[in-house]
């Protein structure tokens, strides 16, 4: 490879980093199928951008109005760890929960909810200023990870200490804490059984642990069971249980775990007797050595896994996992990697999730595995759940670096956490080609003041052309919109209304330009301010603002009395008024004073 060495010019602007000549930045549109293995689709781009804004795609038809966006301030400098969107038990939307800082925040947890209502209002605006419905709290702890029960009843939430609370998500009480007795390190990983009875952790110490709740109830700080293996933190884990409906076929086992790791490896643990009818000391005579069911080296350090749905009968399942820039398609029957897909990452891919898409031409559902990393990349991949291969379809840059994705079950929601500690929530806008319902709206609702009002032309209507009005602005508005502002004073003293007189002081008080507008006067241009400041200071409505205009009359002034007999007879007025109201305060002040006398010796003849 040949070097070519030039002379940098003198403008700071021709300058550019030697990683900027070296390697070609990736696009942010979709990938063209020259690269291996990308597939072309030109709608995907219009897909995602109509439905949660993420890219651009101008110039196409729009199939979805404009989406709403909220942006989610975590109020700390912490990142945000996960989130998550909770089954719909007590509204008819997905609740949110973002783990942040040392607490856990929950987003709609009511269907009168902030969080719902800006999602579901027709506004362009993105609005930043939603509080949380509830928090969870940690005991000042740092929150690294949480997971709703499949119910919504309950949350379990791991620390950095290495302790599981499990709290009750609509009242936010602990109601028991698991903590083991040999490892103090941050849990990571939290996954729910089906039973709702049994919960499996994992974290930076390597070790698998099941809790049974009713046993956290009693108090017990000892695991069901405890399962080692790993040799470095466990990052993610998925929980597997085949349906009682479906039949085993060659699958000899019924439940498992998953678990990634940074030793670079994804362990298959078996969980039968966890989900079966037995009792617990049964699950402890097991043998460690017989619940590890093969071991799957990734090459990386494992940062997410998934589990997908498969078509094919000799799979029950697919097992998807990300580590680097690399995502993988494991078989975990044979333990054999069916596909190995490079996501056109830059960095370290942090997130990994599922996403239908259907398409509204066909009617066709299909599911899209999406990929976001460090490098603030927002990747889209094609899924085959017959042969479990992916392939890149499209890419979408954001100004931030990603570190947790979550779309609801409806797939209309999309929460993007970043590394700045700010969620990104997107919910694709009303679809443009769905009918209106037919029935007449309630009387006395919004929706009945504004029937008709999107109804089309026909022939033999009366069209009524609206000519919007433009609001003519006063003398004294255009005078502050230029920066005159002795000038704005001036036409407000013309119209000889106290009101907007006092309006414009208090404008000109706003931006510093009292000053300047009461400085540099001649006689017949003070002579009008000095008449209104005597006429309306002992006014109890403007004596606030009127006192402190005198003040500043008589300090620019006060060096040329004598030279105008209006301006010292105006002065002498404005002595006269001022002394009048400060006897007149006084005297009342006297009268308040004797009366509080007589009303307390009353009092105390009274008790007496």
């Amino acid at each position: 490879m040949t070097t070519v060495i030039t002379t940098a010019r003198t403008t700071t602007n021709e300058f550019k980093p030697s990683i900027e000549l070296q390697t070609k930045k990736p696009t942010t549109k979709s990938i063209t199928s020259a690269l291996p293995g990308a597939v072309s689709d030109s709608s995907e781009a219009r897909y995602w951008s109509n439905k949660f804004g993420l890219g651009d795609a101008s110039g196409s038809i729009p199939q979805f109005a404009h989406p709403r966006k909220l942006l989610l301030k975590a109020g700390s400098a912490a990142m945000v760890h996960k989130v998550l969107f909770g089954p719909a038990a007590f509204t008819s939307f997905n609740p949110l929960a973002v783990v942040s800082g040392p607490r856990v925040r929950l987003y709609g947890t009511t269907q009168q909810s902030t969080f719902h209502r800006q999602l579901t209002r027709h506004s362009r605006r993105v609005a930043n200023d939603i509080v949380a419905d509830r928090q969870v709290q940690t005991g000042g702890h740092l929150a690294l990870t949480a997971a709703y029960r499949h119910d919504g009843r309950l949350m379990a939430v791991g620390l950095e200490n290495g302790q599981v609370r499990i709290a009750d998500a609509t009242s936010r009480a602990t109601l028991c804490t698991f903590e083991s007795t040999t490892a103090k390190l941050p849990m990571r990983v939290l996954q729910w059984f089906r039973d709702g009875q049994h919960l499996l952790s994992a974290g930076d110490d390597g070790v698998v642990r099941v809790w049974q709740l009713s046993q956290g109830a009693l108090g017990a700080r000892n695991a069901l069971l405890e399962l080692t293996g790993h040799g470095d933190a466990i990052r993610c884990a998925e929980l597997w249980q085949m349906p009682a409906k479906e039949s085993q076929g060659s699958w000899p086992n019924r439940a498992l775990a998953f678990t990634g790791s940074y030793d670079h490896t994804i362990r298959i643990w078996s969980m039968d007797d966890i989900v079966s009818a037995k009792q617990q000391e049964d699950s402890k005579e097991i043998p460690q050595e017989d619940r590890c069911l093969s071991v799957l080296s990734h090459g990386a350090p494992v940062e997410a896994i998934l589990l997908m749905p498969s078509t094919d009968p000799n799979v029950p399942v697919w097992l998807l996992s990300v580590g680097g820039t690399a995502v993988k398609v494991w078989n975990p029957l044979t333990g054999l990697c069916v596909s190995t897909t490079l996501a056109q990452h830059r960095k370290t891919i942090t997130s990994l999730i599922a996403a239908p898409r259907e398409n509204s031409e066909t009617g066709e559902t299909y599911v899209r595995i999406v990929t976001a990393g460090l490098d603030g990349l927002f990747r889209v991949h094609t899924w085959d759940s017959q042969t479990g291969q992916i392939a890149h379809l499209h890419g979408i840059k954001l100004p931030m670096s990603i570190t947790c994705l979550a779309m609801n079950e409806a797939a209309d929601r999309l929460a993007i956490g970043t590394i700045e500690g700010t969620v990104l929530v997107r919910q694709k806008g009303p679809s443009l080609t769905q009918h209106k319902r037919q029935r007449e709206p309630k009387a006395g609702t919004y929706s009945f003041f504004t029937r008709g009002m999107n109804a089309d032309v026909v022939e033999g209507d009366y069209v009524v052309e609206a000519t919007s009005k433009k609001r003519k602005l006063r003398n004294f508005d255009i005078a502050l919109k230029e920066f005159r502002y002795g000038d704005a004073l001036d036409e407000a003293l013309k119209t000889r209304i106290p009101q907007v007189v006092v309006a414009v002081l208090e404008e000109l008080g706003k931006r510093r330009g009292l000053t300047i507008a009461l400085s540099n006067r001649d006689e017949e241009s003070l002579e009008p301010l000095l008449s209104f400041t005597v006429r309306y200071v002992a006014r109890p409505r403007f004596s606030a603002l009127l006192v402190g205009v005198a003040n500043k009359l008589i300090d620019i002034y006060s060096n040329v009395s004598g030279q105008s007999e209006v301006i010292d007879e105006l002065f002498d007025k404005l002595t006269t008024q001022v002394s009048g109201e400060c006897r007149a305060q006084k005297m009342l002040l006297r009268v308040m004073g004797q009366l509080d006398a007589i009303m307390s010796t009353a009092e105390r003849d009274e008790s007496r």
